[in-house]
C-alpha cells in the first residue's frame, strides 16, 4: 500500500519500552506518545523528558522512528505553552487528543468531551498552532462526534479553520467506544474531501487489523494514510503485514520478542510492573492468536518474572503444545512447576 502508517497512542499500554520494541521491527512513519494531561500548569522540561524519553534522543526511538507528543486538555493558553516546551525539546510533531472516550478524562473536559464544544476545540487548536514554530506539524485526533456521526462535519471545519495540519479520525463516536461492528469508515470519506480542499491530510483510524482491512479502509475512506492501535500490539509486526512484506509472526518469534521486551523492562521497572506489562502485552497478542489462550492463562498464574520467562523461553524454542489442556490448569503450568 501507499501512504503513511502511523502507530497510535495508547494510554497505559504503548509506553516508552513498548514503542521501542514495536518500532524496532516495523517501519512506521511515526508514532505518537501516550497522552499528557495538562490542566492549569506548564510543565518543566524534565517532566516531558520523563514522560517521553525519546525527546532526549532527538525525538526519535532507538530505531529512528519519529515521535510526536500528544497533549490532552481544554485550556487554550495552557495547552499552547506546554506545546512550546515540547517543541523546544525536539518533538517531531504535536498531537491534540480530542478523542479519548474515558469518563475519567471527561470529568475535566478533556478528550472526547471536547467534541461537544467545537468552538472551544477550535480555540485550542488555534492557540497551539500560533505558538508552535512553523516547521512543527500539528495534528488533532478526533472521533466522528459525541453520539451522532453527523456532528463530525462541524468538528472538522473547526480543525480546518484553526490551523490543524492533519486530522486523525477514529471512525466511531464517543458513544460507540470500542464496541465491535460500530466502525463507520464511510463517514470519513466526505470529511476527507472537505479537508482536502485546504490541503489538510486526513488519517483513517479504527479496526485496521490486517492487510485486507487496511486496503478496504483506504478504499472506503479515500484516505491514503492510516493509524493503527490495538492490533499493532496484537500483531507486533502489523506495519510489515499491512505492506505485504511479512506474514504475522509465528509462535516462536513471538516468544523471542516477548523475551526481548522483558530484557528492556529489567533494570527499569520493578518486578511487579515487569509482570503486569508482560501480561498486558500478551493479553493483546491473544486477540490475534486465540490459540495461545492457554499460554496466556499460564503466564497470568505465575508469581515471579523468572517463571514467566521460563514459559516464554519454551514458546520461543517451540517446545510448547498450547492446545493441550489439563483439568483445572494448563500443562504449561505443570511443566513450569517441574523445571
Amino acid at each position: 500500500m501507499t501512504g503513511q502508517i502511523i502507530l497510535a497512542p495508547m494510554e497505559g499500554v504503548l509506553d516508552y519500552y513498548l514503542r521501542d520494541l514495536i518500532t524496532s521491527i516495523n517501519n512506521y512513519d511515526y508514532c505518537v506518545s501516550e497522552f499528557i494531561r495538562v490542566y492549569g500548569v506548564v510543565f518543566p522540561k524534565r517532566f516531558f523528558l520523563r514522560e517521553v524519553p525519546e525527546l532526549a534522543t532527538g525525538g526519535l526511538t532507538k530505531s529512528g522512528t519519529p515521535v510526536w507528543v500528544q497533549l490532552l486538555g481544554s485550556e487554550p493558553k495552557v495547552m499552547a505553552d506546554n506545546a512550546k516546551v515540547c517543541a523546544s525539546l525536539g518533538a517531531k510533531g504535536i498531537d491534540l487528543n480530542f478523542g479519548c472516550p474515558s469518563k475519567f478524562v471527561h470529568r475535566s473536559n478533556g478528550g472526547a468531551a471536547m467534541l461537544k464544544n467545537p468552538p472551544l476545540l477550535g480555540e485550542v487548536i488555534k492557540e497551539v498552532r500560533d505558538a508552535l514554530p512553523g516547521e512543527i506539524p500539528l495534528s488533532v485526533k478526533i472521533r466522528l462526534g459525541w453520539e451522532d456521526p453527523n456532528e463530525a462535519e462541524t468538528i472538522v471545519k473547526e480543525c480546518i479553520a484553526n490551523g490543524a495540519n492533519k486530522i486523525v479520525i477514529h471512525a466511531r463516536t464517543k458513544k460507540d467506544g470500542y464496541l465491535p461492528n460500530t466502525v463507520k469508515w464511510e463517514n470519513i470519506a466526505p470529511l476527507k474531501e472537505l479537508a482536502q480542499k485546504d490541503n489538510i491530510t486526513v488519517v483513517a483510524n479504527g479496526d485496521i487489523v490486517s492487510k485486507e482491512t487496511a486496503q478496504n479502509c483506504q478504499l472506503i475512506t479515500k484516505c491514503d494514510d492510516l493509524m493503527v492501535g490495538r492490533f499493532a500490539i496484537a500483531i507486533p509486526n502489523l506495519e510489515r503485514v499491512i505492506r505485504g512484506e511479512e506474514q504475522k509472526l509465528q509462535h516462536d518469534k513471538l516468544g523471542k520478542l516477548l523475551l526481548c521486551y522483558l530484557d528492556k523492562l529489567k533494570g527499569n521497572l520493578n518486578e511487579h510492573y515487569q509482570k503486569a506489562r508482560t501480561k498486558q502485552f500478551f493479553g493483546y497478542i491473544r486477540m490475534a492468536y486465540p490459540e495461545l489462550g492457554e499460554v496466556f492463562k499460564a503466564i497470568c498464574h505465575q508469581e515471579t518474572i523468572s517463571d514467566i520467562a521460563n514459559i516464554l523461553t519454551k514458546l520461543a524454542q517451540g517446545s510448547l503444545s498450547p492446545d493441550k489442556v489439563y483439568e483445572g490448569k494448563s500443562h504449561l503450568q505443570n511443566e513450569n512447576a517441574k523445571s
